[in-house]
């Protein structure tokens, strides 16, 4: 009898597990609309406008071992919020695509993986310059020469995950209200 509620047991625990994990990998289309194309907030404010700010700032990245934050260069300060860019990239690489799905999600790796790469190339570029305590002249500069050559691309980018995400909220009747 207890060998009998023992599997009884482990089979209920196998069955839960394997539940859990298959609603882990199969997102409603309201999560999959949240995590490709909500997750776009995080480059709402790309280009000069980001980089000025975080240069009027305090750099600061996340110490693990302290549990919080704390004073650094621009530069790891920079970098350390492209990590976090990418950690939700992540995330939307992880949507498994399918017909229903993939013109959001590739529309949104699409956006994500261009801007970090230009935030790879210009922004920690420019956090150097202030960390090497370039004049505001050449900051400034170099903030109107990095949004030249990527705000039209970005636009682009994200007009197109935005439209491909309402056709998407339109057929799946989410709650979504855009340009808000």
């Amino acid at each position: 009898m207890k060998k009998i509620l023992k599997n009884s047991i482990l089979l209920i625990i196998f069955l839960t597990t394997t539940i859990s994990f298959t609603s882990c990998t199969d997102l409603t289309p309201e999560k999959t609309f949240e995590i490709a194309a909500l997750n776009s907030n995080l480059l709402a404010r790309f280009g000069g406008k980001e980089i000025s700010n975080k240069l009027e700032s305090e750099p600061q990245v996340y110490d693990e071992t302290q549990k919080k934050m704390v004073s650094s260069t621009y530069y790891d300060s920079f970098k350390y919020d492209i990590t976090n860019l990418e950690a939700s990239f992540k995330t939307i690489q992880d949507i498994k695509e399918d017909d229903d799905n993939q013109e959001m999600v590739q529309a949104s790796k699409d956006l994500f993986s261009y801007a970090i790469a230009k935030q790879k190339e210009g922004y920690l570029a420019i956090a150097k310059m202030k960390d090497e305590n370039a004049s505001p002249e050449q900051l400034q500069k170099a903030i109107a020469d990095f949004d030249a050559s990527t705000q039209n691309e970005i636009n682009i980018r994200f007009t197109k995950l935005m439209n491909t995400a309402k056709a998407y909220v339109e057929k799946h009747n989410i709650d979504a209200k855009f340009g808000i």
